[in-house]
């Protein structure tokens, strides 16, 4: 059959090669965001096994170059992802790695080192283990594109400083990357043990009982004897493995202390292979194994194809949704400022006429009309003759009848005793203005946080203009009603309809509470009394009226109408916009990443609907 080659090679080559590029880059843009390697279940393999398996060997074997840290104990601390890209046109391997990546390694022994840097940087100088993934792209003409993750070893017992939980940390770490059921699980065992007691096997089959994507890796065949048991082992009869079972040799110490070079390193498992296990020698060696991951890997990307696309599509419009919440980056601030005023002094008006909610679960007119009733109304409700008003009445008759006794009720001492009452009032009603503007400023917070989310300074500063404005006319609001006050102590109202109404019934009581006639000072206290109490209602009455008008015009209506140009006359000046419209660090370095990851997402939807 013809074959259509683009750039060296065959379409669906090439079509796979810039599909797992783009799903390279969504790797990192996770990694970068500090995401879960779980959140889009992307198609990787995954390398697994116990410490001293010879994981190490078969990755740098695969990439062909010696790369990674060697010594005791746990070496790989925390994930590494290693990105290999061929590129036809690289004329020499280079490395880099997410966090630094215009450096370029071309000694691989600084990879290494680099390595090492960094994991003692985010993990200290002890054995402790991190999830935080370190990333090494690799770029050569003489490699396949995979990408491979290789974890901490599993590890049974702790050494030295490391944690008395470590098997669990191990463990945990590994199920967390081959939980994904598009993940291909490299299950790593030493043939010098028996592997149907190997900790890689075991822990694939947690998450994939069938073994519909693991593959079988057993290292130091060389040190397998040649028995026909073992000959079983590596031809998948001991232990049935749908992806099959693949046998390597690994570098020995000798051989890697006489630095001898991975290549040579092959060419000697390829002659060994052959003179030990004949012809199934083919099916075995890591250029087979180096195959194999590629064949699987793009037969597992085209099953899982139609699931990843739907996840891509559905967080790309979640990443859409975060962009579109943060906003667009700022470029005209005085447009911007005057916008931002604008939604701020339409979203208070709102909320106080009950078209939003916003920062509140009720609206504030609806808040404001509950202080109304329950502040103002027992504030005002509290208010009443003291227990010991009679002797006060008596004391204030004899006061104002001077030398002589009075002969009708006297006006005077009512009077008198009235004004104080109204002065009673002044108290109770200031706290109600100031319960009120409490209310109101708890909107204004709920609005400025909600439409200045993005903007700390701005927030800051619209907020102290708003208080000042508002502050003023809690005072107008206040300073009302002390004038009105002064004009209720000013004049006693006697004439009033409902006091005339009530007054001539009160003076017609003359008996007390047993039926008997009471005397006439006795009658007058009485009397007086109740006068007070029903100038105290009429007072009351006028001031549940009168409270609120001058707060709905003074502290709502007046603050509402003024605000806007209150806050563009100290907030719209020269040279102000652009200090108030500095970024939320956090904000701005979200919207960076959501772009990202809309960038990455829809490459990646575009290279999927290739195929």
């Amino acid at each position: 059959r013809i074959q259509i080659l683009f750039e060296g090679k065959s379409i669906i080559h090439y079509v796979m090669d810039n599909f797992l590029k783009t799903v390279n880059e969504l790797q990192d843009v996770f990694t970068t965001v500090g995401a879960s390697p779980g959140i889009m279940k992307l198609p990787q393999i995954v390398v697994v096994g116990s410490q001293s398996t010879g994981k190490s060997s078969v990755l740098e074997s695969i990439v062909k170059q010696n790369f990674l840290p060697r010594g005791s104990g746990i070496v790989t601390r925390r994930p590494l992802i290693i990105q290999i890209i061929q590129d036809v046109t690289a004329e020499t391997p280079t490395a880099s790695f997410l966090h630094s990546p215009d450096v370029q390694y071309t000694d691989f022994d600084e990879v290494a080192k680099e390595i090492i840097r960094n994991t003692d940087k985010v993990c200290g100088t002890s054995k402790a283990i991190s999830h935080e993934p370190i990333t090494v792209k690799v770029v050569s003409r003489d490699l396949p594109s995979l990408t491979l993750v290789d974890l901490p070893g599993i590890t049974k017992n702790p050494v030295g400083d490391q944690p008395e939980d470590i098997e669990k940390q191990t463990t945990d770490l590994v199920l967390k990357y081959i939980e994904n059921p598009h993940s291909i699980i490299l299950a790593v065992s030493p043939g010098n043990i028996d592997i149907a007691n190997s900790e890689a096997i075991k822990l694939a089959k947690q998450v994939d009982p069938t073994g519909d994507r693991t593959l079988a890796v057993v290292t130091k065949v060389d040190l397998m004897e040649k028995t026909k048991e073992n000959l079983d082992v590596l031809q998948g009869k001991t232990l049935p493995m749908k992806l099959g079972i693949v046998g390597v040799i690994n570098r020995n110490q000798n051989q890697i202390d006489k630095m001898i070079a991975v290549e040579e390193s092959l060419e000697l498992e390829k002659r060994y292979l052959r003179n030990a296990f004949g012809g199934i020698s083919d099916e075995h060696g890591t250029p087979y194994l180096t195959q194999r991951l590629c064949s699987i890997l793009m037969k597992h990307v085209r099953d899982c194809l139609p699931e990843l696309t739907n996840r891509i599509n559905e967080e790309k419009v979640h990443q859409q949704a975060i962009l579109d919440t943060l906003g667009p980056e700022v470029t005209d601030h005085t447009m911007t400022l005057i916008k931002l005023i604008h939604a701020y002094c339409n979203a208070f008006s709102d909320n106080m006429s009950g078209n939003s909610t916003t920062g509140n679960s009720i609206a504030g007119g609806m808040r404001l009309r509950e202080v109304f009733l329950k502040e103002i109304e027992e504030k005002l409700d509290s208010i009443c003759l003291p227990q010991d008003i009679s002797r006060t009445i008596e004391t204030e008759v004899r006061r104002t009848s001077g030398t002589r006794p009075a002969l009708f009720t006297p006006n005077r001492a009512f009077d008198n005793l009235a004004r104080d009452i109204v002065l009673r009032f002044k108290a109770p009603v200031k706290r109600s203005i100031k319960r009120c503007v409490e209310s109101i400023v708890d909107i204004i917070a709920a609005v400025g946080k909600d439409i200045f989310v993005r903007f700390p300074t701005l927030k800051r500063e619209a907020h102290k203009q708003a208080m000042a404005l508002l502050m003023s006319k809690q005072v107008e609001a206040e300073d009302f009603i002390d004038s009105y006050l002064k004009l209720e102590e000013a004049y006693i109202n006697t004439n009033h309809r409902l006091f005339t109404i009530s007054r001539l019934k009160i003076e017609e009581d003359n008996r007390d509470t047993d039926g008997k006639e009471l005397s006439f000072e006795s009658r007058n206290i009485k009397v007086i009394e109740g006068l007070l109490n029903l100038y105290i209602d009429i007072i009351r009455n006028q001031l549940m009226d009168v409270v609120p008008k001058a707060i709905m015009f003074y502290v709502i209506r007046e603050f509402s109408d003024i605000l806007h140009n209150h806050l563009l006359l100290n907030l719209a000046t020269d040279g102000k916009p652009e200090e108030l419209l500095v970024e939320d660090e956090l904000i701005e370095s979200k919207r960076k990443k959501a772009q990202q990851m809309v960038v990455a997402l829809q490459q990646a939807d575009v290279i999927a609907s290739m195929f």
